[in-house]
């Protein structure tokens, strides 16, 4: 089979996530109350893609991440990662902590101030148990790969800049070699022009490794650049899933079409910031609306939006949407009533 041939073939899937759920217990007043973070979610990452996932602060972004690479544990549904599956209460093993890593969005609290450098990039090999003498040349070689010296392995955290430091964070999730490397904000704490700087590291790294990227961010000029699908979240549920191309073309759902109005512009003419379409802000996730749940805010709002759920599915091929504005297929099956709620 000739190279072109096996190019076109669609990749294999590494991450796919089925009917994921996760509630946390909270108090109000004197009140037990649960929040639920991830309500009913199903997402598939393909081998050397990389899935966007944009929101507003509080949409559950973090707490799908964290669900990936099994920081939370999820309370039903099930993530199936490079043919694992693992449900709910099962939790990861050292296998699994080498495929999938995780960058997170504070570049400086994620190192231990008291470690170096070269310790903490060294410290996940360790425990891997690599070697002494590979786990000194694998130091050397993601240092060198993410643009730092490597002299930079005596240094302490509070010694590098913002970047450098997100450099590291990135070197040691490298260190490991993984197939999934989940970027949870990995840039937002960084200024824009090392923010470039970072984006292109990351592309350069996900072709030469062969890296498949969950990429969860809150911007979406960023995520338009980096992703090859964008999932977007409102108040724990997936409402719009397709390409990015698609997305940024002609989203389907009034929250994503929200989301894209808001993007600043840099010509003053032209529209941007906040949106016309809706007011308000997010409902508390302890109370969210019943049926859709962002009916609240949505001026295209009906009746059925009150009583019904709609269903995450297939409007145009590769495009999902859930949302009562798109017809649902004859092949799917719309969201029935939902108990308890009016």
């Amino acid at each position: 089979m000739t190279a072109a041939a096996t190019s076109t073939e669609t990749p294999p899937v590494l991450l796919q996530l089925n009917d994921v759920s996760k509630q946390f217990a909270a108090r109000v007043g004197l009140r037990k109350a649960a929040v639920s973070a991830v309500d009913g979610v199903s997402l598939t990452l393909r081998r050397g893609d990389t899935l966007g996932v944009v929101g507003e602060s509080g949409c559950g972004k973090s707490t799908l991440a964290r669900l990936v690479v099994g920081l939370v544990q999820c309370d039903s549904g099930d993530v199936v990662f490079d043919g694992r599956t693992y449900r709910a209460g099962r939790r990861r093993t050292r296998r699994d902590l080498r495929d999938m890593q995780m960058v997170f969005q504070d570049p400086h609290s994620a190192l231990n101030p008291r470690a170096t450098i070269g310790e903490a990039i060294a410290f996940p090999l360790r425990t891997q148990g690599v070697s002494r003498a590979e786990t000194e040349a694998r130091v050397d070689e993601v240092l060198a790969r993410v643009g730092l010296h490597g002299n930079y392995r005596s240094h302490y955290p509070h010694q590098l800049s913002g970047g450098q430091r997100q450099r590291v964070n990135i070197a040691r999730a490298l260190a490991l070699k993984p197939k999934l490397v989940v970027l949870d904000e990995s840039v937002s704490a960084l200024d824009k022009s090392v923010q470039a700087q970072i984006l292109d590291l990351l592309l350069e790294l996900q072709v030469e490794y062969g890296l498949s990227y969950l990429f969860i961010s809150h911007d979406l000029n960023v995520v338009e650049y980096m992703s090859d699908r964008v999932a977007v979240m409102y108040l724990g549920h997936v409402v719009e899933e397709c390409s990015a191309e698609e997305l940024y073309r002609a989203p389907l759902h009034p929250y994503s079409q929200v989301l894209l109005e808001s993007i600043p512009k840099l010509d003053p003419r032209e529209r941007g910031g906040p949106s016309a379409l809706t007011d308000g802000e997010m409902p508390s996730p302890l109370d969210p609306p019943s049926g859709c749940r962002f009916r609240t805010r949505c001026p295209f709002a009906m009746d059925v939006c009150a009583t019904t759920r709609p269903p995450l599915v297939e409007t145009r091929p590769g495009h999902l949407v859930a949302c009562h504005l798109h017809p649902v297929p004859e092949s799917a099956t719309a969201g029935d009533p939902i108990p308890g709620e009016q």
